[in-house]
């Protein structure tokens, strides 16, 4: 009996340092999101009123006496936020004031709230090049080989072009940069007759042209042979580690961000036409955390990857032209800065306002959905 409490606590206490991890995993997106900002703020010489971690309560506070500026670290770990003077509508009708958010010229009103996505994207660019170099690019690699052969009666023999070890990094074009690309590399040998593919073959690379054929996976009588004949391109594989150079890593780690950015879109696109389920593609906040734990479990590189992957969205969705996100608030600014004067700054406050509780609803909708769905 005390083995199982033993048993149990030490799996509680494991659980636990998962949801910590992913925790730690969140909050550094998040305050590397706002430190975005507060460079970008102090290079123009905005007046900052605070820089937290966290939201709710504050466990501790310290203050500038030079600049006024206050550092927190607050109760809830599940954001931050860098506040400047004016930016939420105070004193807003003194845009007079030195430093005061809506006194600053729009041009570095917009690069300041671009900034936050920007640290993000770069971020992830860091870490999935350290990824790329220390772990390395995970890509298909030809596990075993079978004889081709160019009819189901098997009389004539075709050439197989790739052999066990081969590790493929490009299918018609396009690159293998990441498990990302996975489903590009499934849909191509289930779908295509024959594809051009790049492979690296004792740290050679070369191109060959895949063509399929029917072959035999496993051994079997000759009565059998037409009966368990397949068609495709005859081999078996796995994913493996392929590691780059440093200025390999660098290079890589721009396709890796583009990934990202078509995927995020090609989902979103494929829950507005019907083809992908709102539960299995979109989430919110706990669904992250959820993910983020799930992740910690298959040890730092599985981190790393997730960390990057979910900084480069949150960078994406975060300049999206909806009320509350720092996208909508660089349109105001491009509209003021066409016009030559602001929107109503009050009416400015109440969209934003009224976006973000909508985003929090549909945070929770979409959590709820994750979760039963």
């Amino acid at each position: 009996m005390s083995f199982l409490l033993n048993l149990t606590a030490a799996e509680f206490f494991k659980g636990a340092g998962y949801v910590i991890a992913a925790l730690l995993c969140l909050m550094f997106m998040i305050v590397v999101h706002e430190f975005g900002h507060y460079i970008a703020g102090k290079i123009f010489k905005f007046k900052i009123n605070e820089f937290a971690i966290g939201f709710g309560p504050a466990l501790f506070k310290i203050k500038n006496k030079r600049n006024g500026e206050i550092f927190s670290v607050r109760l809830l770990p599940l954001g931050g936020f860098c506040a400047f003077a004016g930016e939420d509508g105070e004193a807003a009708e003194d845009v007079s004031t030195e430093g005061n958010f809506n006194s600053k010229p729009p041009w570095q009103r917009i690069i300041v709230l671009f900034s936050g996505a920007l640290f993000n994207y770069i971020s992830a660019m860091i870490i999935i090049s350290i990824f790329f170099c220390a772990f390395g690019e995970i890509l298909p690699s030809v596990r075993g080989t079978y004889d081709l052969y160019a009819d189901k009666d098997m009389t004539i023999v075709a050439e197989q072009q790739l052999q066990e070890g081969d590790i493929i990094c490009k299918i018609d074009g396009k690159n293998m940069y990441s498990l990302l690309d996975s489903s590009v590399f499934t849909e191509a040998i289930s779908d295509k007759e024959s594809v051009d593919a790049v492979i690296i073959r004792n740290g050679e690379k070369l191109t060959i042209t895949l063509k399929k054929c029917y072959y035999i996976s496993e051994a079997t009588s000759q009565e059998d042979v037409a009966a368990e004949a397949k068609y495709g391109f005859g081999i078996s594989y796995a994913f493996a580690q392929h590691k780059l150079s440093f200025f390999g890593a660098i290079g890589h780690s721009f396709g890796f961000g583009w990934d990202v950015i078509e995927l995020i879109f090609t989902s979103v696109g494929k829950v507005f036409t019907g083809s992908a389920k709102v539960s299995e593609t979109l989430g919110g906040t706990a669904t992250a955390i959820a993910s983020l734990v799930e992740v910690t479990q298959h040890g730092f590189f599985a981190v790393m990857y997730a960390v990057c992957v979910l900084s480069a969205s949150i960078a994406i969705m975060n300049i999206l032209p909806f009320p509350a996100l720092d996208g909508s608030k660089i349109v105001f600014c491009i509209i003021e800065w066409i016009r030559g004067k602001p929107i109503n700054r009050r009416v400015e406050n109440i969209i934003h306002v009224v976006g973000l509780v909508l985003l929090l609803a549909l945070a929770i909708v979409l959590d709820i959905l994750h979760f039963t769905g």
